[in-house]
């Protein structure tokens, strides 16, 4: 059905029910929606353009890397107006999943970039441990010691370590305390910056390659629009009262933040970071 047959006001509600994957005609019902760019004119920009914007997908699109190479923005969707502004839109469709996906020494890599500043050791230790793979290749020692003792302590997750190759958080804590309460303390004292990687600008050089709204396309209810320098805002506030823990289940196999979690994953080949969001997370800050 062409957008046109439907009412402006429609345009929103109708695209998050039908649930549409092209985001091309999804951005056509987002600008033809008057709430929808009430809150983005209201705030998000500074000034209120006039007119509807224009549409740009950016989706999967390759800019230079903090590194020189190539990296794929997390800009889904641009809506520029002719006086200049312009909103650059990550679109999340389901309301939890994966957010970012990085191997453990670009992930470092970026932080000392941005902190311009490297990072303590015991965070590397910690963090290799806790996703393991190939990361373990200088701290192997670490890994077994803490193996023989989980054997005999705790077995009920001493399967799940051998079969990914990785130590969780009940394990490098009871082993190694100092390097696990560094590690945590890392996470506690970045949340910003790591939100801001995980949601808008990954390992994109340019800011003008960052994403700087979040918008929900089903969100089950409440709000679906966010901007991203305030959940950044609002995790630093959150961390002060609720730090960084690790999860409940199998040892602590993921480490629950303001937005979301970190587990390990592996896809294919090497264990990596995948930073989840959600949105029930997100919609509470």
């Amino acid at each position: 059905m062409v957008i046109e047959s439907r009412d402006r006001s429609e345009g929103w509600r109708h695209a998050k029910l039908d649930g549409h994957t092209n985001e091309k005609l999804f951005a056509e019902f987002l600008v033809r929606d008057d709430e929808f760019i009430t809150e983005i004119r209201t705030h998000l920009l500074e000034i209120s353009p006039r007119g509807e914007p224009e549409i740009s997908v950016d989706g999967a699109k390759h800019v230079d890397s903090i590194f020189g190479d190539k990296t794929t923005s997390k800009v889904d969707l641009a809506l520029n107006w002719s006086s200049g502004e312009q909103i650059n839109i990550s679109l999340k469709k389901s309301n939890s999943g994966q957010v970012w996906l990085i191997s453990l020494p670009r992930f470092l890599s970026a932080i000392e970039f941005h902190l311009d500043r490297e990072i303590d050791l015991e965070v590397k230790i910690g963090l290799s441990l806790f996703i393991g793979g190939s990361n373990l290749v200088n701290y192997e020692s670490y890994f077994d010691q803490a193996l023989k003792l989980d054997k005999k302590k705790n077995p009920e997750f001493v399967d799940l370590e051998i079969h990914q190759s990785r130590l969780v958080s009940q394990s490098i804590g009871v082993n190694f305390p100092s390097v696990w309460d560094t590690t945590l303390d890392f996470f506690n004292s970045n949340i910003g910056l790591i939100t801001k990687l995980s949601f808008s600008q990954g390992l994109a050089k340019s800011e003008t390659d960052a994403a700087n709204v979040i918008v929900y396309n089903r969100a089950p209810s409440g709000e679906s629009i966010f901007s991203i320098s305030r959940i950044i805002q609002k995790a630093e506030l959150q961390i002060a009262s609720h730090p960084v823990t690790a999860g409940p289940r199998n040892g602590g196999s993921t480490l629950q933040l303001p937005t979301g979690f970190l587990q390990m994953h592996h896809p294919q080949g090497d264990n990596l970071l995948q930073f989840h969001h959600q949105h029930k997370k997100i919609s509470k800050l």
